[in-house]
């Protein structure tokens, strides 16, 4: 065995589940951002986290508002998911930007693409900074589930976007 650095390590763990963060924006917007630093964390109650930098504008809008819908989005927008993590949402409507087709949650005010393969509607719980990063603490309010999509992950140290099924 070799050391490695943590880039090189990602590519040893692929493929990692891509899930895309929804939040709503001060505009009452939603912004999208590609995130693989994603787990679940308990089962009783369901919750779920995940990491963003300490800068990201995602991560502010999730502790501004306390709500936030984690996504697996489908094979038919891989594209666009990419496209979202590179522009910051503070400056940028990437609903718009991509033409991504939108569609409402029942009981949520944030609106998730239309091809998503799971989403997790959430209320944050907590905020701990780790390293570089933030990670939110995220009770599961609603699981929402299609299982007829694909589901995209990152493969080779997200250097490529696919469904499993394709790495």
């Amino acid at each position: 065995m070799k050391e490695l650095n943590i880039m090189e390590a990602t590519v040893l763990t692929s493929p990692n589940p891509l899930t895309l963060i929804c939040s709503k924006k001060e505009d009452g917007s939603t912004n999208l951002a590609p995130i693989c630093f994603v787990s679940y964390l308990s089962f009783n109650p369901p919750m779920v986290g995940f990491a963003t930098g300490k800068q990201s504008h995602t991560g502010k809008q999730v502790r501004e508002t306390g709500k936030v819908i984690v996504t697996v989005p489908g094979e038919s927008i891989a594209q666009v998911v990419m496209a979202c993590g590179a522009s910051t949402g503070a400056k940028t409507d990437k609903v718009v930007a991509n033409n991504i087709e939108m569609m409402a949650v029942e009981g949520s005010d944030i609106q998730i693409p239309v091809d998503t393969r799971l989403a997790m509607v959430a209320t944050l719980q907590q905020s701990v900074e780790v390293g570089d990063h933030i990670l939110h603490i995220c009770q599961v309010d609603k699981f929402l589930g299609d299982e007829d999509k694909k589901g995209l992950y990152a493969w080779n140290g997200f250097g490529k976007v696919a469904p499993a099924a394709e790495g």
